[in-house]
């Protein structure tokens, strides 16, 4: 089982993150496009070569991600209508969410094991997300699945925000 932190760094045109381990030391960063369509967050080694990218459907009514990993195209991540809660299904290998996603604390199940648990750490500057995962093979999905949520409450709340002020 491994603890990994993902770090929003605060300040940035491009959206980026630092994913970090319990030791505080650097395992993964993830870095926005900017200005481009399809919106995609490419995540990066220690070497800086991209081992997953995270990519926005354009032009979704509700919004839709693919997480590539290498080459291949390992999940998606769509959101889905609901009237209060916030609910995202994840198709990938069995996979299956649940938890608060309005609060960032949920869980990732394959076939009824827990593969991860991820919690917002609500006390800090920019965003900060505590991911536990228990299989190394889930890291980049977990990541993902983070970043891409973390996305769309980002973007609905300078939406909601935009709205209210006028």
């Amino acid at each position: 089982m491994r603890q990994l932190y993902l770090n929003q760094k605060v300040w940035s045109v491009r959206e980026k993150f630092a994913v970090l381990d319990a030791q505080d030391q650097p395992v993964y960063r993830a870095v926005g496009s900017l200005f481009k369509i399809p919106k995609h967050f490419d995540i990066l080694d220690l070497d800086d070569h991209v081992v997953a990218t995270v990519t926005k459907q354009p032009f979704s009514w509700l919004p839709c991600f693919y997480l590539k990993i290498g080459d291949q195209q390992v999940a998606t991540i769509q959101k889905r209508f609901t009237f209060f809660k916030p609910r995202y299904e994840l198709a990938a290998a069995g996979l299956t969410v649940t938890g608060d996603f309005w609060d960032m604390n949920f869980e990732v199940s394959r076939q009824g094991q827990l593969v991860g648990q991820v919690a917002k750490r609500w006390f800090s500057i920019g965003d900060k997300y505590e991911m536990t995962i228990r299989d190394s093979a889930d890291e980049l999905l977990i990541v993902g699945l983070v970043i891409a949520i973390d996305y769309v409450k980002r973007v609905e709340a300078a939406a909601a925000s935009s709205s209210a002020s006028q």
